[in-house]
Formats: C-alpha cells, structure tokens, sequence
C-alpha cells in the first residue's frame, strides 16, 4: 500500500539541525532488495513484503524511511533496491519525500549485501563524477523490512554507533534474545567498551556497547537455548555503521574481485568514468557478514533493545497481531467461529474457518496458504517446488504495478488471457510490438491516445481498437483522471517477455 504526499505532511520528522557531528558526517543507505518468501502468498518476488503494509498504514519500506528521515536529511539517505523494484520503491519514498525520488539505486542483478552497500557508498561519494578526490563518509545501513517497536531507543543506538564509527570500529547492533531462535545469526559479545556500561538504563539516551568475540550463523536449538542462558549472544539485526575508509580498506584486503570492481569508478579513461553497475552480474554474490565483517578487526556491538522484529514468518505475524478474545488474529473479510490461536488474514475474497486451533490461513486473490504455526518455515519449501514448477504464483499477484499504473488478469486460458489495465493521469505505455499476440482495446472509463502503427486517434469509453500482432502500437492517458480499459489478448503464445520496446520513457529494457 502506498499513500499520498498529502496524508503524510505531519508523519516524517526530518532530521534536526544540531545532529551530532559523527552522524552529521553519516549518511543511510536502506537496502530494499529480496524476495520475503517465506511470507508467500502475500509476498511475491515482484512484490516482496517490504513493500507491504503489514503492520499499520505504510509499507515496511516506508516505516523504514520514515525512521531515517527523523535522523537523515533526504539528501544522504540512498535507497539501494533491483530493477524490478526500482518504479514501486521510487513510489512509495517520494510519498514520503519527493527530494527521495532520485535517491533511488538499481542493482541490475541481485548480489547480496555488500555489492549493495557499496553501491550506497558510490553514491554518498558523489559516484563516478568523485574520481581520486571522493572522501569516504560514516555509513549507517539499514534493512527496508523488519519491524521496530522503540524509535527513541533506536536513534540512540545509530548515533552512538556512528560515534564508534568515527573511531574506526566497525560496528554491528545485537539484538537481546528472547527465545531460542534458530532461524537468526547471532553475535558473541565481548568486553564492555569505555563509556558504556553492562548495567542497563530505563534512559532512551543509553546504548551498551561491547566488543565483539565472534559471530555465529543459525545455530542448532540446544545451541540456541545454550546461549539464551548465558546472556552473552545477541541476534545479529543486519544493521550497521561503518567508516567508508574502513570499509574500502578492508574490501581491498579481503574481497579482491570486489575491489577491483571498485576501481573502475576511477577509470580517468573514460568520461565521468565507468558506473558501478557495469560488471555487476559478474560479481560474486556476498553478504557484508560473510564478506566483511567475520574477518576485520576492530568490531563493536551496540545493544539494540528497541523492540525489532524481522518478520520472516507468518508466526512472527501472529505473535505481534492484536488479538481476539480467542487468542486470533483476524484481517481483511474474514469470519471465525469457535477458532482459537490462530492467524487468519484474507487479502482477497471471503475467507471462513471453522473450529480451527493453531493454525494459519492466509488467502490471497490466486493462492491460499493453510499451515499449523509450527510448520510455517517450510512455506519456503512450497515456493521452491512452485519455483521447479515454473508457476507463476511465485513471481506476481494477479494485479501487477507499473511505472504507468497496473493491470490486473481477470481470466486466462489457452490462447486468450483478458487483463483490466489502469494507465495513471499524463502516464504513457512504452511504444512495443509482440511477435505472438494481437490484442483489442475496450476503454471502460476516461480517454486513451493510442498509436496504432503511424496512425494516432482518441478513444472515450465504449470505444475500441483491435493491434494485429507484430504491430507497433502505445497507449497514452492525455486526461485527468485514471484511465481503464479492458484488453483482450489472442495468440498460441501470452508470456510478458513477448514485448519488443522501440521507445520508453521509464528507460526499461528494450525486451521482456
């Protein structure tokens, strides 16, 4: 869900004037890539659950944003997210702050964290343009999809972190565990550091700090138990601050194939120089954990008892939900009757459970997930089988944005698929042709400027158009107001990669 500029005038608090030195010098970069599979069938890859509202009115995204903002200005906060994305994440932060819309990177393919951060780093150095005279800043990263309950705590944890930063630590935010999760990294703490304190504070004010001792990935549930009676391990939250010198010095030193990527920013032989998104698809796919920060010296570790959640299921939804008085939680057009502890969230169309205990059932337009809440973590099963399937229930919902509006499939079959397409206010489709479909145009509601070949005419509703296959042809809405039409394809062959671009405004690729 995305809201309008309009209703968040008095939601985003910018950050104040008097910031710290060391955060004055920081700049954010929010990473808004990955898929969220393990929330299907509400999160799909072309519409992962950052971009959901899950909790609230905004997205996970934009509650995300919306949090920097209160310690970032716009201009240092960088958006790292994939091509696919990259129109909806623009979206849903220029709702937020139009100055975000430029603020926006594409990765043109997914390569895990650290190429990601990097990208942020290019950016907050200026890019390409910097050459040999870019100085590297603070960076402070941020996941775009988990969920944080205490802002005052967090604000407090990132400024004391990018004091630590400043000093040339490396610095990661330990989250105290709560139960003996298997699915989470954890962080071995160390010595308490000086200025901090093992004695927690009720002050918003006070962050503990430690050093670090090891880290540990996804331990076995003994394990996990072992370490919540310790209390000397922290869930590793994913977020960090780093010095970009630091960091630079330490991709050098440990990640050479990503180094040498680095350096073509500062090809001179080429005018600004080389972008960082060339070459991209041949790095390797590396996280900032394993790349990073499990070999560098100089690690801290900032408490971060602010309340975070990464949503990576649909039990962690049922447990932050508000309740019934049977223990359910219960969204969207959805009846229970005698059910108890259960999850029931409907996203389209009636959904009715009865006598249920335990269980979770989420129902969308075109899938409906049943599970007991013990099992949800093999949801990530099922969207691999319907990976090996080809299924498109992976990949889209049945209503799909665009950077011109959206379409939705109302019916499909062999031969014939009918989509209601909605073309935003001055937006323009790209000029294309298909190689194995022909397609006739209904307008059911406002005006549509279509090009067929060379020839251009005006359709109000209740007119239409029939484009033959192999036919150049666009779609425009000259007017005011939403434009909708019903398009009806034809052809032994439907798939959206069957688009042959001319021109686009969006700057798509040329093909798919």
């Amino acid at each position: 869900m995305t809201i309008s500029p309009a209703n968040l005038t008095a939601t985003v608090a910018h950050a104040p004037a008097d910031s710290p030195a060391a955060l004055g010098r920081c700049h954010a970069i929010i990473l808004a890539g990955g898929s969220g599979t393990r929330l299907w069938p509400l999160s799909r890859a072309l519409f992962p659950k950052q971009l959901l509202a899950l909790s609230g009115d905004l997205s996970l995204l934009q509650q995300t944003v919306r949090r920097v903002l209160s310690l970032f200005p716009p201009e240092r906060v960088h958006i790292v997210t994939n091509e696919e994305h990259m129109f909806e994440v623009r979206a849903q932060a220029r709702a937020l702050d139009e100055r975000l819309d430029t603020q926006v990177l594409a990765e043109p393919v997914g390569r895990n964290t650290l190429p990601a951060i990097l990208l942020g780093l290019d950016a907050a150095m200026g890019g390409a343009d910097a050459g040999h005279d870019g100085h590297a800043p603070l960076l402070a990263v941020f996941p775009s999809d988990h969920l944080l309950h205490d802002e005052a705590r967090w604000r407090a944890a990132v400024t004391r972190g990018a004091d630590l930063a400043a000093e040339g630590w490396s610095v990661t935010f330990g989250v105290p565990p709560t139960t003996p999760e298997t699915g989470y990294g954890y962080i071995r703490r160390g010595e308490p550091l000086p200025g901090s304190t093992q004695a927690p504070s009720p002050a918003p004010a006070f962050a503990p700090t430690y050093s670090v001792d090891g880290f540990v990935e996804k331990p076995d549930l003994e394990t996990a138990r072992a370490f919540l009676r310790e209390g000397m391990h922290f869930w590793n939250s994913g977020m960090f601050v780093f010095n970009g010198a630091v960091l630079l010095s330490a991709v050098e030193r440990f990640q050479p194939k990503l180094a040498a990527w680095w350096a073509t920013r500062k090809d001179t032989s080429l005018t600004p120089g080389i972008p960082l998104t060339h070459g991209y698809a041949t790095l390797p796919s590396i996280s900032i954990d394993y790349g990073i920060m499990e070999h560098v010296d100089r690690i801290a570790v900032v408490e971060a008892d602010f309340g975070w959640d990464d949503l990576g299921s649909w039990e962690a939804l049922y447990r932050l939900g508000a309740k019934d008085e049977r223990g359910c939680v219960v969204q969207g057009d959805t009846m229970a009757l005698d059910c108890d502890d259960c999850l029931l969230l409907s996203r389209g169309g009636k959904l009715v459970a009865i006598g249920l205990s335990g269980v979770i059932a989420v129902q969308t337009r075109d899938a409906t997930l049943i599970c007991a809440k013990d099992q949800v973590q093999r949801v990530k099963d099922v969207v691999e089988k319907l990976k090996a399937e080809k299924s498109p229930l992976v990949d889209v919902h049945l209503t799909v944005r665009r950077p011109w509006g959206n379409y939705t499939v109302l019916d499909e079959g062999p031969g014939r698929k009918v989509k209601r397409i909605e073309v935003n206010p001055g937006a323009r489709l790209s000029l294309q042709m298909h190689h194995h479909r022909s397609e006739h145009w209904v307008v059911a509601k406002g005006a549509a400027l279509v090009q067929v070949g060379n020839e251009e005419r005006t359709l109000t509703e209740n007119e239409w158009v029939d484009i033959p296959k192999a036919t150049l042809h666009r779609l425009t809405n000259p007017g005011r107001i939403p434009l909708e039409l019903i398009e009806i394809q034809s052809g032994p062959y439907l798939g959206e990669d069957d688009i042959v671009r001319f021109d686009d405004v969006y700057g798509r690729r040329k093909e798919g």
